[in-house]
């Protein structure tokens, strides 16, 4: 009997891995203009859809489809997502965050806007290629369906349902079985209700690999689903790290021997413990800081009194990097990936026509590499080594990273993986032995990418039995710490003294001590910069690691669609907003002055705040803009009652004072991030000072 197809039906969840404060709203979704125009906005947050949503469901599902991919193959297995935005999408699908649900409405609202989404078309038309299929879905999400649904009888179909939705369940031309589930079950399966559906996939999956032909079994008699669940849950459930789609990190090959021991350390601030081995042979080399360049540049000359660039500007010549600002960089160097070079034909001649280190006015270390995440998709990396070669030499790089190809995500899959890990060994090999007789001047640094940490380890070692004093670490930008140092452990054993190590796209402060233990002598990310106007509550960094959000004051005049689809519902009419703003501005500008108090300027703050909540099927909600004010009433007066501008010795602090944490354009949110990337290398600095002095993070 050949393996049934198996299709996954899901939801999508409240909880997303971005967190921007303009998500798409229904109202978006019901205008097919404004949707293209607000995804534009938000394209920096773009991902496919099974690695946006972070619910405990979405992730235990897709931990399951993981485990069984990496057994029986990428095939075994396809995920639809029910979203109440998009409607049912693939889980390789790109999509915007947006903050849409069939939970809370009505049931003809439900069964109106299903409708409008062609939900039950399309989940027939879906079944039609598959001969299994679990539904794994809530009681609203589950009415959308609008059951009946047109299946097969050759057709196997499992519901994890609520008690209540399973008894609406009718018969359908397929085989079916519902499995009802309640708090009582989710006590007895020891896993938190809301998680529950996806937590009993991953356990039934976990038995597959153990006996693959459960799939045929299941499609025979689809109560051998429960009979497997029951037995396979009667002990406590192992508690394993997140291995997604949403890290699009390694497949991690083994447990995780590092999450025991920091299991209990809950605080955001907690170091990562360092494990009972010996440090890396390496340690004595150090650690530098690397930032990524993405244009990062602000007008010298701009008036934030009347919110006006210098005229006739150029955007890069008269403009300024934060290393131009501060007397000394805030990092040790900056990495330049080649696909951000190539942009634009412009910033390439310019570039060519005076060298790296001139164009960026840095003359410090700069690292070149490729920029893998550019071409992620494409069969093969779109450059020779020759041409690499020639261009880090051309354009005065310092080191110069070889060829890889990223096995992240949908590419860590068997099959796919193999073939970019060759590949990327490959030109690595390649790439120093044409340096070493090619007369090059820059320093050579391999790539090793990997999904586990035994290839990880297979491919630094190669790098370094060919010859490479620098390798990279690939792939692990958002891999979870425990994994990357699951991957360090088994790497450390390799390390030569004379061996640096760099993690591309890895800055966390609480990792350091042990990061610098096991042997990474350097690191890149942009994380503290892009916090500044990324999400809240955490927009304005201090180096005592306290963070404080910043003061949305969005300009009224101006393009904006926020303020457009304000004006469009009702909420304000321009001229009263404008007076909103302008107000808020200047309250804050007097406090900062003295001459205000909190209270007097928090009213001014929230008058214009409160009506910043987006409008929901067209219309204000008066309940989302009194959770909106309480909600930032509460980071905006601890803000002002800091006031941590006030106690900032760097320089945009003094010369701009209270702008600093006002959210609005680029010049006033690109400053703060630059005060943010200074606030993380002081205390990187700080704390490499009490790693020599031989302190180490308490494990207690």
């Amino acid at each position: 009997m050949p393996d049934p197809r198996v299709l996954i039906i899901t939801s999508c969840t409240g909880e997303k891995r971005f967190k921007p404060d303009n998500p798409l709203t229904l109202d978006d979704f019901r205008n097919p203009t404004w949707l293209s125009e607000r995804e534009a906005e938000l394209a920096e947050f773009a991902c496919p859809a099974g690695e946006l949503y972070t619910g405990m469901q979405h992730l235990r599902l897709m931990e399951g489809g993981r485990v069984l991919r990496d057994a029986l193959g990428s095939d075994v297995l396809a995920v639809e997502i029910l979203s109440a935005g998009y409607g049912l999408i693939g889980e390789h699908q790109k999509i915007v965050p947006y903050e849409v649900t069939f939970n809370g409405m009505k049931g003809h609202e439900i069964d109106e806007w299903a409708q409008r989404l062609d939900v039950h078309t399309a989940i027939e038309q879906r079944l039609k290629l598959a001969d299994l299929v679990f539904f794994l879905l809530g009681d609203n999400y589950l009415r959308s369906l609008q059951l009946p649904i047109q299946t097969r009888p050759d057709q196997t179909l499992v519901f994890l349902a609520s008690r209540s939705s399973a008894k609406k369940i009718p018969q359908l031309a397929a085989q079916t079985f519902v499995m009802p589930l309640s708090n009582s079950d989710a006590k007895r399966y020891r896993y938190g209700l809301v998680g529950l559906k996806g937590f009993l996939f991953k356990q039934f999956a976990k038995a597959v690999v153990a006996e693959p032909k459960l799939l045929n079994k299941v499609q025979i008699n689809p109560a051998v689903f429960q009979q497997v669940i029951d037995g396979e849950v009667e002990q406590p459930p192992e508690q394993l790290v997140l291995q997604s789609l949403l890290a699009q990190g390694p497949t991690i090959a083994k447990p995780l021997t590092i999450a025991k021991q920091s299991a209990s350390r809950s605080g955001k601030g907690d170091f990562l413990p360092i494990p009972n081995l010996p440090p890396a042979a390496n340690t004595h080399l150090g650690m530098q800081y690397f930032i990524p360049e993405w244009d990062d540049h602000v007008d010298p000359g701009y008036d934030f009194c009347n919110d006006r660039l210098t005229p006739n500007r150029d955007p890069h010549a008269d403009e300024v990097y934060a290393h131009q600002i501060y007397d000394t960089p805030n990092y040790d160097g900056v990495l330049v990936s080649k696909v951000v070079v190539d942009s634009s034909k412009k910033k390439r001649a310019r570039v060519e026509a005076v060298g790296i280190h001139q164009f960026i006015r840095f003359q410090g270390k700069v690292m070149g590499d490729c920029g893998a995440f550019g071409y992620v998709k494409a069969a093969e990396p779109p450059y020779s080594t020759p041409e690499i070669l020639d261009y880090y030499e051309a354009l005065g790089f310092n080191y110069g990273v070889s060829i890889d190809h990223l096995i992240v995500g949908p590419f860590a899959v068997p099959g796919i993986r193999e073939k970019r890990y060759e590949l990327t060994i490959k030109n690595a090999r390649e790439f120093f032995e044409k340096h070493q007789v090619g007369g090059y001047t820059f320093r050579p640094i391999g790539v090793a990418q990997g999904w586990s940490p035994e290839t990880y380890a297979e491919a630094v070692k190669e790098n370094i039995r060919v010859g490479y004093d620098y390798i990279a670490l690939g792939g692990l930008a958002r891999a979870q710490s425990r994994e990357i140092i699951e991957i360090l452990q088994e790497i450390r054993p390799h390390l030569t003294p004379k061996t640096r190590l760099h993690l591309f796209g890895v800055a966390r402060i609480n990792a350091i001590p042990i990061l610098r233990h096991l042997g990474v002598t350097s690191f890149d990310s942009a994380s503290p910069l892009r916090r500044a106007w990324l999400g809240s509550g955490a927009n304005y960094h201090t180096s005592s690691s306290k963070m404080y959000t910043a003061v949305r004051i969005p300009p009224v005049d101006g393009h904006g669609v926020r303020v457009k689809r304000l004006i469009e519902a009702g909420v304000a009419n321009r001229d009263t907003l404008k007076t909103l703003e302008q107000r808020a501005l200047r309250a804050l500008r007097e406090f900062d002055q003295g001459e205000l108090g909190v209270e007097e300027t928090l009213d001014a703050l929230l008058a214009y705040d409160q009506l910043l909540e987006l409008p929901r099927d067209g219309k204000a909600d008066p309940a989302e803009q009194a959770k909106r004010r309480v909600k930032h009433e509460r980071m905006y007066r601890e803000l002002l009652e800091a006031m941590p501008w006030k106690q900032c010795d760097c320089v945009i602090c003094k010369e701009i004072g209270v702008e600093v944490i006002i959210f609005r354009k680029n010049d006033r949110n690109r400053r703060r991030g630059f005060h943010n990337t200074r606030a993380f290398y002081t205390r990187f600095q700080a704390l490499l000072e009490k790693l020599k002095q031989g302190w180490k993070p308490s494990t207690s």
